[in-house]
């Protein structure tokens, strides 16, 4: 290669030298910078509950019942107490609704003390009871006391005559808390009526209209009560008819 040619070349070199270091010069010294993060981290949405996977938290509008179970049987219990009144207004009794009984451990929740039945019969002495044995002993006097006087009596019953209503005390064995003690039961004396003279409960005469009178009333109230007990069962009831609401396991009833 001539001098010439040497020259040409040393100075194309020089030159693509040139070239490329302003091509490294004209690049940016720093590196780029990565996107800033952003102020506030983004929360991973809750796993989905196992019983369905399209549901995570219950919304507030969708929250559980955390209504503790002694109010909700307090307030079924309320719910029952005043639909019972309501029927008794609705049967037609006279009565006072009274506040709850607790005496000592004697207890009434839902007291009435009742006047009067339906049909005009006068309850003496006005008595005082639960609510539901004033719902059962008008049951009794109007589908079986008053129909069994007026066929073996032709006359309709006027006065119902209570013994025992409410009292605190224990049955007559002692054993436990009598159903008086709870406004549970009721001691029938007797009975007064339109045309004829008052009848007690007690012995009569075999076959005779109040013999049979006083026999289909007592069958008829055992089911209506769970307990019902007269003369013949024991000396105690000799006198009376002995009716409560008494509640026993597998709706066992006492009719005696």
């Amino acid at each position: 290669m001539d001098r010439g040619c040497r020259i040409l070349v040393r100075i194309m070199s020089i030159m693509g030298g040139m070239m490329l270091a302003s091509a490294v010069l004209a690049q940016d010294p720093t590196p780029p910078l990565p996107p800033p993060r952003p102020d506030r981290p983004v929360e991973p949405l809750p796993p989905p509950r196992p019983d369905n996977p399209a549901i995570s938290e219950p919304s507030a509008e969708t929250a559980p019942d955390r209504e503790a179970p002694s109010e909700r049987k307090a307030d079924a219990r309320s719910e029952a107490e005043d639909a019972c009144l309501h029927r008794l207004t609705q049967l037609g009794l006279r009565f006072e609704s009274r506040p709850p009984v607790k005496e000592n451990d004697c207890r009434i929740e839902n007291p009435v003390l009742v006047s009067s039945l339906p049909n005009g019969v006068t309850v003496v002495p006005p008595s005082l009871m639960g609510c539901p044995v004033a719902e059962s002993i008008t049951r009794w006097m109007s589908e079986s006391v008053g129909p069994e006087a007026e066929r073996q009596f032709q006359s309709a019953p006027t006065k119902l005559l209570i013994g025992t209503s409410y009292q605190c005390r224990d049955q007559r064995n002692g054993a436990k808390l009598s159903e008086h003690a709870f406004g549970n039961g009721l001691d029938v004396m007797g009975f007064e009526f339109s045309k004829r003279p008052a009848l007690a409960i007690g012995s009569h005469e075999e076959n005779s209209p109040e013999a049979t009178f006083q026999s289909a009333i007592r069958t008829a109230a055992c089911p209506i009560f769970n307990t019902v007990l007269g003369p013949g069962s024991d000396s105690d009831h000799g006198n009376h008819l002995h009716l409560d609401l008494r509640q026993r396991k597998g709706d066992y009833r006492i009719c005696q």
